[in-house]
Formats: C-alpha cells, structure tokens, sequence
C-alpha cells in the first residue's frame, strides 16, 4: 500500500500523553459540535457535558488500554488529529482517530490508516478496531479500505483487516 507522497513530506504524529493533552480535548469537543447544536443546552451545559464525557473517555480508554499509544497528528506544524493505538500479541488496535473538521477529506486519515495497515502486515498481526453504529460515514471509510465486520451490537461494530485478506 502506497501513502501519497504529499502527505508523507507534510504529515507527522508526535507523542503524547492522552491525560495531559488539551488539544485532545479540544479535539473531542469538536467531534461532538454536529451532535451538540441540536440539544436546547445552555453553552455551559454543553462544557460540563463535553468535560465529564471526555473524562469519562480516558479513563475508559486507560482501563481497557493500559498501554495505549497517543499521537497528536500535524499538517506542516498545526497540529490537526490524533492517533491512538496498542498492540499486544494477538492484534495491532486502532483505539481512536479524529482529523479535524476542516482537514477532513483530504487523504490525511487515510494516510495514517495506510500506515498502520502497513505496520500491521509487516508484525503480521490484524489491524483491529470498533466503531459507533451510527456513524455510518466511518463505518463506511472502513469498508472501503478492506475492513471486516467480526461483530455488531447496538453501539458498536468491530471491524478487523488482515494482511492475509
């Protein structure tokens, strides 16, 4: 799989920690703001709502993820996405990853997706990941990139990709 040669001489992740990063935040809030302008909120509400959800989101994430890897995506030096990921001896996992609205459709995720695909088949192991059932513009990002349902539920399906597909 071959990652657009833009996007590699403009693209980046670095380090982080998910806990102390504020840009983590203010990425949540606004994957959120679609959901959140149709709620009669004051805009307080909404902060302490957004607040006590993402909160809620790390610590589930570090739960369930003690090794969990963040990344902050940049675009030339703007920082503009994050990538979480972890790997264990069964599965390379894709936690989480948001592109800013204004950044989306621009190839960037799917650079990053091709990425790990790539780490994924060079440690042989499945790239993994659940999205909501009602993002239907994810799910469908997925399947066009040669994921497999595994499993469904209300919330959630799990998807996998293996080099072996």
């Amino acid at each position: 799989m071959k990652v657009p040669n833009h996007l590699e001489m403009s693209t980046r992740t670095i380090n982080s920690r998910l806990e102390e990063e504020d840009f983590f935040y203010l990425l949540y809030c606004k994957s959120r703001e679609q959901e959140l302008a149709f709620w009669n909120w004051t805009a307080q509400e909404k902060q302490d709502f957004l607040k006590m959800q993402y909160t809620y989101q790390c610590q589930s994430y570090q739960s369930q993820f003690p090794n969990i890897e963040a990344k902050i995506i940049y675009l030339e030096e703007n920082p503009i996405g994050k990538l979480l990921t972890v790997q264990n001896r069964s599965e390379l996992r894709l936690v989480d990853i948001i592109i800013l609205p204004d950044y989306q459709g621009m190839g960037i995720g799917t650079h990053f997706l091709l990425e790990l695909q790539n780490e994924a088949a060079t440690i042989r192991l499945p790239l993994c990941l659940s999205v909501q059932t009602n993002n239907i513009k994810a799910f469908e990002w997925y399947l066009r990139r040669s994921f497999q349902i595994v499993s469904k539920n209300e919330l959630y399906v799990s998807m996998h990709w293996s080099p072996e597909d």
